[in-house]
């Protein structure tokens, strides 16, 4: 997906898929309803302030003992406003909380008024006539570690119009190495039954996973120096082997999009995400901040 924060574009095809693991996955229920930086090559460390936080067994993290996530690159969801200082709204520059911007590929709008927060959710609502929203990561860019979001993303009425993307990722600091440096970790059609994993390095490799995503579920990536691991609810869908090393950051597992050309008819939808939490690992890195 190109990009994250002015419009994103889809690559097409799909490379091989290692390490496929078939398991059966569990649906939980469900509440009501910058510029770019060079990297340097002396990375720095981040204080790895820890959050204690409740997990359950559905989690990558609770099932394969990762620990507690950090702090500052995480967020629980539970104030009443978004997060300026970790996050910023799509449409708005760093900051800001009102104003829109031309959406994906200049289809439709992207309005910070879209992007909520209340009742310990992060909300992006998407209307018919093309305006939605999301979020962009402002925390420290940092590079392999894990991330894991709970999230669904769920149409509001049937109106006849097309479906909005959603997609969780983790997108590179410099925005220009997004075919080498993006990962997308539960990307599909709001309202499909089955969510995938695509992995852009050096061409692009994807696996899928059937599962309700109108219903929350757990997406997990494990960004190793030359792989990455995703799991769905705790259990190992793949493994796909790519030496990624740019910086990044995750978009806080907040992204609709609007694929149809502008003026299409959208079917209003909402994505809901409960959480994300990101864990260092042996290898974790963050870049150096001026």
């Amino acid at each position: 997906m190109k990009n994250a924060r002015l419009g994103r574009f889809v690559a097409a095809g799909a490379g091989a898929v290692l390490a496929v693991a078939a398991v059966a996955l569990v649906v939980r229920d469900e509440p009501a309803g910058v510029p770019a930086v060079a990297a340097p090559s002396t990375p720095a460390v981040e204080p790895t302030t820890t959050a204690p936080v409740t997990h359950s067994s559905d989690e990558a993290a609770a099932r394969h003992g990762w620990g507690e996530p950090v702090a500052s690159q995480s967020d629980e969801y539970n104030g009443t406003s978004v997060d300026l200082d970790k996050w910023g709204l799509f449409g708005v520059d760093a900051g800001e909380s009102a104003g829109c911007s031309a959406g994906y590929h200049a289809h439709g709008r992207r309005c910070a008024s879209q992007t909520t927060v209340a009742g310990g959710y992060l909300s992006v609502t998407g209307t018919a006539d093309g305006k939605t929203g999301g979020l962009w990561g402002r925390m420290t860019p940092f590079r392999y570690g894990r991330v894991e979001v709970r999230e669904r993303a769920v149409a509001l009425t049937a109106n006849g119009g097309k479906a909005y993307h959603a997609v969780p990722l983790i997108w590179p600091e410099i925005e220009e190495d997004w075919e080498d440096a993006e990962i997308d970790f539960a990307e599909r059609d709001v309202g499909a039954k089955s969510v995938s994993l695509y992995v852009h390095h050096e061409g692009t490799q994807n696996c899928s996973s059937a599962v309700d995503s109108t219903k929350f579920h757990n997406y997990a990536v494990d960004w190793q120096p030359n792989t990455i691991t995703w799991y769905v609810d705790g259990k190992l869908i793949c493994t796909v082997k790519a030496t990624i090393d740019s910086f990044s950051r995750s978009n806080g597992g907040a992204q609709m999009d609007m694929f149809p050309a502008d003026g299409t008819l959208m079917r209003p939808a909402r994505q809901d995400i409960d959480w994300v939490r990101m864990y260092a690992t042996a290898a974790t890195e963050y870049q150096p901040q001026a």
